[in-house]
């Protein structure tokens, strides 16, 4: 339980640093956002590489998309997921749409953790990163938990 808050606190820290004009601002939903806040020391769990089946895939795509500005034109690319010990399944990849003044801009690192049972299973996501250290820490969060091989 420590790890997956680790992962939304330290991501929701993340997320409150810049604003973002590719996807409105990201708060964890309930029951989550009740969920206390893991000490800054607890680890991440590395897992192992974990092939995401179709409902899982959809329940990713939907968890990301829910944030874009806009929905119609989101994309996504190296979506990979990694499973640790205790079963958690941490999901990277990359995403991109359109901003508010409609136009596209590059892929951005997303990570999130998939959440309840396999039939019932949320997303939530925990971030998007936009800025240079945003995407920065995404990606150090996504290689942590096993993911982008480092």
């Amino acid at each position: 339980m420590h790890e997956i808050l680790a992962v939304v606190v330290g991501c929701a820290a993340l997320i409150a640093c810049a604003p973002d004009t590719v996807h409105t601002p990201i708060s964890l939903p309930p029951p989550y956002a009740a969920l206390p806040a893991a000490s800054p020391a607890t680890p991440i769990e590395r897992g192992q590489r974990f092939d995401l089946n179709a409902r899982q895939q959809r329940t990713v795509v939907v968890g990301v998309t829910k944030w874009m500005n806009d929905p119609a034109s989101v994309q996504f690319r190296a979506v990979e997921a990694a499973r640790n010990s205790r079963g958690l399944i941490t999901v990277c990849g990359l995403v991109n749409g359109r901003n508010t003044a409609r136009s596209y801009v590059d892929l951005s690192p997303f990570v999130g953790v998939l959440m309840g049972p396999n039939a019932d299973a949320d997303f939530v996501l925990v971030g998007i990163g936009s800025s240079d250290r945003e995407r920065t820490e995404v990606t150090s969060l996504c290689r942590a938990s096993g993911i982008y091989g480092a």
